[in-house]
């Protein structure tokens, strides 16, 4: 038997307005499910930074092991929220072609729509959804605008553990740092401070080689000054 064609649906200009209008507060709804889930990766972080910093530095017992800890945790947030970050690119991008090539139009007639063929390309979103970023610029991105900071206080954080516990250091020394970086007398400060330079290393270079400008037609424009603030100089 041969397969039937599917009967071709035309909508009139109304109809068509009232289904990308319901499909746009669709995307919009789940554009901001997704950046709330990333405030909430967000905020694990800083909460279990505080956390692990409070019980460092309440005692002069507790091992400089735990600013480690807390590390780990840290990245193991990141890639939560690197992978977040991809689903909500995804609907951003959705959410930002309609607005710029049918509802400003709609607004503004004179303004014609920045791409042309802005239908084909939602369509064949729709049909055939890809991600448009991949993990690694996902991670690079999230690490620049947020994690970098909790990584640096972490880093500060821990070289100022092991230079005032047990006890304060009466002088400054790479040696002593050395000395003190051991865990348990088990792992030596030579290895731990390696780690963790090549640890904050591999972050610089993620975030400095994953830092360029988006490809895709449709992107969210820099921060500038307003007509208004123009105006007003």
């Amino acid at each position: 038997m041969e397969d039937k064609a599917l009967p071709k649906i035309e909508l009139n200009n109304t109809e068509l307005i009232m289904a990308i209008c319901h499909y746009y507060r669709g995307e919009v709804s789940r554009a901001n499910v997704w950046r709330t889930r990333l405030d909430v990766t967000t905020n694990w972080a800083i909460i279990t930074t505080a956390a692990f910093l409070s019980f460092s530095f309440g005692s002069e017992k507790i091992p400089h092991f735990a600013l480690i800890l807390a590390t780990i945790f840290v990245l193991f947030f990141l890639i939560i929220e690197a992978r977040r970050y991809k689903y909500f690119d995804l609907w951003r991008w959705r959410v930002a072609l309609l607005n710029e090539n049918f509802f400003a139009p709609i607004i503004s007639p004179g303004l014609e729509p920045l791409q042309e063929n802005w239908r084909e390309l939602l369509s064949e979103e729709m049909q055939r959804s890809r991600f448009k970023m991949t993990f690694a610029e996902a991670f690079g991105r999230r690490l620049r605008r947020n994690y970098s900071w909790i990584f640096l206080t972490l880093g500060l954080c821990w070289v100022t553990k092991v230079s005032i516990h047990p006890t304060p250091l009466e002088q400054f020394s790479f040696s002593a740092i050395i000395d003190r970086a051991a865990i348990f007398h088990l792992i030596p400060g030579w290895l731990v401070l390696s780690t963790g330079v090549l640890f904050n290393g591999l972050l610089f270079l993620m975030a400095v080689i994953t830092l360029r400008k988006r490809k895709e037609a449709v992107r969210i424009y820099p921060a500038g000054k307003s007509r208004w603030q123009l105006l007003n100089l």
